[in-house]
């Protein structure tokens, strides 16, 4: 079953559900890539764009690959989060508050925030088309930022542009 199926009671399946049953672990379905091939993908984000070779590799080892479904919400304003998501091929629609709405891409990624400070999501995304996800769960991303100190200060770096970005819009 891929991430945007429902279950065989008819209902449809959580992200938290399918999160839980990431990779392999989907139905007997095959990883999409290969490690090396998720270092290529990775290098390409900006977010990993300095890591070194090996640190990429350590991430690509704690990332779990996801087909998600165009309309599947992966993220809930107000609601806790557990991931970091990573978006290989396809887009997403971002929900903010006061109405903002925005769409991620290839190479960007959402959630941060919440793994970041345990505090709940701060606004709705929604696969806008068919989408290809590398996830990290909370207890891999912490491993992940220990592994990688320069990785922290990159996203230290975008989550201060994006506040950035929210004040410039609000304040136009």
């Amino acid at each position: 079953m891929d991430a945007g199926g429902d279950t065989s009671a008819g209902q449809e399946e959580s992200l938290a559900d399918v999160v839980n049953q990431r990779t392999n672990r989907l139905g007997g379905a095959t990883p999409m890539f290969g490690k090396s091939s998720k270092v290529a993908l990775l290098q390409k984000v900006p977010l990993f764009r300095d890591l070194s070779r090996k640190q990429l590799e350590q991430v690509a080892g704690l990332a779990d690959e996801l087909d998600i479904r165009a309309g599947k919400r992966l993220a809930t304003a107000g609601e806790s989060g557990q991931e970091l998501f990573v978006i290989v091929d396809g887009s997403a629609t971002v929900k903010a508050a006061r109405g903002r709405t925005s769409r991620l891409g290839p190479g960007e990624f959402f959630g941060e925030m919440s793994l970041i400070d345990g505090g709940p999501r701060s606004a709705t995304v929604e696969a806008a088309v068919d989408m290809k996800l590398l996830v990290v769960g909370r207890r891999e991303f912490w491993t992940l930022l220990n592994a990688a100190p320069s990785l922290g200060l990159k996203i230290m770096s975008t989550l201060s542009r994006r506040v950035r970005d929210a004040e410039a819009a609000v304040s136009a």
